[in-house]
């Protein structure tokens, strides 16, 4: 009977533990889609009245980054299972030189990624000196098509 305890109160902290960090991941993917919709909406407007628009709206770099981070910065859309300390917008360019959170080189193209630890619940509890949680990393892409008006 205590063999079988301890294999199903291991079987518990396994599910908890995973399906905490899968919510988190969850919520924060959807902060990210969010976030990239919100500034992907974000119309350079001295471009379009300067220059033809042609299938893509162009966008201002300061505005899609201010709103990206105004979104995600909300208390509401970060995650619950986040450490709040480790919940940050990713920002800088990669190995390939795009922006990791902001306007992509094509100019119409909105990238946001997202970070945080996710603590787990019952195995910090024993392994605390060996990990914090687990770190999630989520990428959200939005483009702002145009669509000609038809007769």
């Amino acid at each position: 009977m205590i063999f079988f305890a301890v294999i199903i109160a291991g079987l518990i902290t396994v599910i908890v533990d995973v399906s905490t960090v899968f919510l988190a991941q969850r919520e924060l993917q959807s902060t990210a889609d969010g976030a990239a919709l919100a500034a992907a909406q974000q119309a350079d407007v001295q471009a379009i009245y300067t220059a033809p628009v042609g299938d893509q709206l162009p966008l201002s770099a300061a505005q899609v980054l201010s709103v990206a981070n105004l979104y995600s910065s909300n208390g509401a859309r970060i995650p619950h299972e986040c450490s709040r300390s480790s919940y940050r917008l990713v920002l800088g360019q990669d190995v390939a030189g795009n922006e990791r959170t902001g306007l992509q080189a094509d100019g119409s193209t909105v990238r946001i990624e997202i970070t945080c630890t996710v603590p787990l619940p019952f195995v910090s509890l024993v392994a605390r000196a060996f990990t914090n949680g687990v770190t999630i990393d989520e990428v959200a892409y939005a483009r702002a098509a145009v669509t000609p008006n038809l007769p």
